[in-house]
Formats: structure tokens, sequence, C-alpha cells
């Protein structure tokens, strides 16, 4: 099953600086080392969420 919360593409934009890769000016963002994205927290970089683990997750 595609995962929602990136849409399938396992990547997630930045909170830090943004999906810029630059934090406040000229410095290169820590939290994403400069790539503008992250990998997904939901599927863990892979798209994909299996059923039983998403329902597995809500009822914890």
């Amino acid at each position: 099953m595609k995962c929602k919360s990136c849409d399938g593409e396992a990547l997630v934009r930045c909170s830090s600086c943004s999906g810029e890769g630059i934090d406040y000016g000229i410095h290169k963002c820590e939290t994403c080392a400069g790539e503008g994205q992250l990998a997904c927290l939901e599927c863990e970089g892979t798209g994909k969420v299996s059923l039983f683990k998403k329902f597995g997750s809500k009822t914890s």
C-alpha cells in the first residue's frame, strides 16, 4: 500500500530548512545534511506501508 505521508516517494521535505538545504542564510542545514529531503518516518524510506503495520501502529 502506498504511503500517504510521502505519497509513495519515500522522501519528505526537511521541516528545518523548508527543503532548501540551507539554514539561516549561508549555513548548511544540519538536520538534512544540506540535501533538503529526509527519509519518510512512516514508511522508513520505502514508499510503501504494509496493511498489518499500518493498522498495528494505530492500535498501539
